[in-house]
């Protein structure tokens, strides 16, 4: 599948420092390594489960808040209740 993706200007800076910081030659690859993580959160979120930055040394959790996956969350919750 094609898609022709669009990005705002501001975007690009963003996106050039991704495809720098993760050694990754094509924005496809980026694009692709990103849905992934998503696809992964998401089936995480509807088990029930939460997605979370952790740093033991400082003992830090940080719970990542995405609209995205709180819908998730919420649609998987009303078909639990459904059930």
């Amino acid at each position: 599948m094609n898609l022709g993706l669009e990005f705002s200007r501001e975007r690009e800076p963003d996106l050039k420092n991704l495809l720098s910081a993760t050694g990754t030659a094509q924005l496809k690859d980026l694009v692709n390594d990103a849905l992934t993580i998503l696809e992964w959160s998401v089936r995480e979120v509807m088990a029930d489960n939460e997605i979370a930055a952790v740093n033991e040394d400082k003992q830090v959790y940080r719970v990542l808040l995405i609209p995205i996956l709180e819908r998730a969350a919420d649609i998987a919750r009303a078909n639990r209740a459904a059930a």
